[in-house]
């Protein structure tokens, strides 16, 4: 259940911490694991040589965050619970196998045995008077006033409910072939606008048909121009601006149809170093298994990783799923138990754009979950005007309904 080698250095190392030694090296390490003779004999074929290795390599193992390191004793405790509790079996099962021990013998011991477990590992260190932490708990409230790193909404409607916060995971779900990649595309140009260091994660479309319609975004010109050619020298002029705007942009766009979470924490990881990365979009959540219960389970374990993610390199993600049949996300409950927001994008009904008008849009936005604040109704919205043509998302005239005289 554990390498020899490792618990004996981890012995060494802690003896060394004890005795009020903070910096470690290869002299004191090998001087404290010779200091002790089991140990020494258990470590014998490490030498002065292998040490100064192994303190140099730990630099590129070790975390940097609390919330890493907290990754990391959760999979020690985890193991140590593990073998504990194999022991704690083999006393039971031997107990159960004679055939002198009585009923009540074998449960008291099987009560008390599984009772001290609990405590050491599930209880001891977690059970806190609460009134003992208020004090602390109130100083972070205070600190949090002065969070300065939110990063605004691009909508400002959208933005009297959320902003994008560090370590937040944000979900917007929608039909398919409804624009989920034309909004996250306006969020992505909005970000690089306003020279946040982006990321953007397409399991859709490739960097042409991507770039097709960020140019068309920001040029005004229209999609099927910039992808055949047929436009003026003025159009021309301004996709060319486009495209000079673009080369500043603090951006990446990579496209993988299917990402492991391996790769999108390794680039995330990556960037953050190389580029000082400040937000995330996937696009978007999804699986590629034609059974239901198997893919509720797969889309369930990416959601949770990407806000797992998001907790450890305190980033905001903002990632897109697909509503099917039912105006739902596979297993809804189990992705949007692991999000901040959850918010729902459509095509507003012809009766609603018959009944609101033109000004007020041919979209809309519905707020489901928010654990930041606010929350709509299901009836409730906010409009929009999503030019396909242009790839432009803007809010709308928000349509107030007319009280009715028998009100």
């Amino acid at each position: 259940m554990y390498n020899m080698e490792n618990r004996c250095l981890l012995w060494a190392i802690r003896s060394l911490v004890q005795e009020g030694i903070e910096r470690i090296d290869a002299v004191n390490l090998s001087s404290m694991l010779s200091s002790n003779a089991a140990v020494k004999k258990k470590i014998k074929e490490y030498n002065i040589g292998e040490i100064e290795d192994f303190i140099a390599m730990s630099s590129y193992a070790a975390r940097h965050t609390i919330e890493e390191y907290k990754l990391l004793v959760k999979r020690v405790i985890t193991l140590s619970y593990k073998r504990d509790l194999l022991k704690t079996l083999e006393e039971v099962k031997a107990l159960a196998l004679n055939d002198s021990a009585q009923l009540t013998e074998i449960d008291a011991m099987v009560s008390s045995k599984l009772n001290e477990l609990t405590q050491s590992y599930i209880v001891a260190n977690e059970v806190e008077n609460y009134g003992d932490k208020i004090d602390e708990i109130w100083e972070e409230i205070k600190k949090r006033r002065q969070v300065t790193d939110a990063i605004p909404n691009k909508y400002p409607l959208l933005g009297q409910y959320f902003s994008f916060e560090p370590g937040e995971l944000y979900l917007i779900s929608a039909r398919m072939k409804m624009g989920k990649s034309a909004l996250f595309l306006n969020y992505a140009q909005y970000l690089c606008e306003a020279g946040v260091p982006t990321l953007y994660l397409d399991t859709e479309m490739s960097d042409v048909r991507f770039s097709e319609r960020l140019i068309s975004n920001i040029s005004g010109v229209e999609v099927a121009k910039v992808r055949n050619g047929n436009y003026s020298r003025e159009e021309e002029s301004r996709i060319m601006a486009a495209i000079q705007r673009i080369k500043k942009y603090p951006f990446v766009h990579l496209f993988i149809p299917d990402f492991t979470d391996e790769q999108v924490f390794a680039v995330i990881k990556i960037l953050k170093y190389k580029m000082n990365l400040k937000f995330v979009i996937y696009d978007y959540i999804k699986g590629n298994t034609t059974s239901s219960s198997e893919l509720y389970n797969i889309l369930g374990a990416r959601c949770d990783k990407l806000k797992e993610i998001a907790g450890i390199e305190n980033i905001p993600i903002l990632a897109g799923a697909q509503l099917n049949r039912e105006n739902r996300v596979a297993d809804s409950d189990k992705l949007e138990r692991y999000v901040t927001v959850s918010m729902y994008w459509r095509q507003k009904t012809q009766e609603e754009e018959d009944e609101e008008g033109p000004e007020c849009g041919n979209f809309c936005m519905n707020v489901a979950l928010n654990r930041m604040g606010e929350q709509m109704d299901s009836d409730e919205k906010i409009n929009f005007k999503f030019d396909g043509n242009r790839m432009r998302i803007t809010e709308a005239k928000q349509y107030q309904k007319k009280a009715s005289p028998f009100d």
